[in-house]
């Protein structure tokens, strides 16, 4: 699987951190989540290594460099800057150890898409082509060390960011993108309260989306 909270028309007013200035972690029972750092490349490019984690990710789902996760990890160092918005690092804390990532990203969708034609996506406002009029989504992504797979972790984690966002930034909703062959995935984000909503297609594969929606009642977003 795969945030400044941009929601269709260009409406800006949810341009806020997935942790504002002042608060540097989530805690829940078990995790911290912070922001990303440069120290963390090392896990994180093991965590981009396991072929069990990468088929669900990216087209031909290979294993990725560690140029290739450094590339990724300052594009997120970056995304906290330009768009206030991130993956965060999951942290256990028993041990400190980090064993994976969650958090809030930007995903771009085509504002409008043909009769009985599928949207497209793309992960990251650059990734979009300049010419299409595109709508943004506040995407929940999470990607987790096959080690702790199976323990809890990904929904403890998914719930902590889900409740921040309600709480805190509140968007109108959240959404999660997930390649229908990730059970594993689909079954964190129904545990967490998402509803199946349509597929999008997105770097040349076809996702499930998912949603939360979050408004309180009496609120539009």
């Amino acid at each position: 699987m795969r945030g400044n909270f941009r929601i269709s028309g260009g409406n800006e007013r949810y341009g806020k951190m997935t942790l504002r200035h002042g608060t540097d972690r989530l805690e829940s029972k078990r995790l911290v989540l912070r922001r990303i750092v440069l120290d963390d490349l090392a896990c994180f490019a093991r965590i981009h290594a396991i072929p069990e984690v990468t088929r669900y990710l990216y087209p031909g789902g290979r294993p990725r460099s560690v140029e290739w996760t450094e590339t990724w990890l300052r594009a997120t160092l970056s995304s906290y800057e330009q768009l206030q918005l991130g993956c965060l690092a999951v942290l256990r804390k028993e041990d400190g150890a980090l064993i994976g990532r969650c958090g809030l990203t930007d995903l771009a969708l085509e504002a409008s898409a043909q009769e009985q034609t599928m949207r497209h996506g793309w992960f990251g406002r650059d990734a979009a082509p300049a010419d299409v009029a595109l709508t943004f989504e506040c995407e929940l992504s999470y990607t987790f060390d096959p080690s702790v797979w199976g323990q809890g972790y990904a929904t403890e984690a998914v719930r902590t960011a889900l409740g921040y966002a309600r709480n805190v930034l509140k968007p109108s909703s959240v959404v999660s993108v997930i390649l229908p062959t990730n059970a594993r995935s689909r079954r964190v984000a129904e545990a967490a309260g998402a509803r199946a909503s349509g597929q999008i297609e997105a770097i040349g594969m076809v996702w499930d989306r998912y949603v939360w929606p979050l408004a309180r009642d009496g609120e539009t977003g």
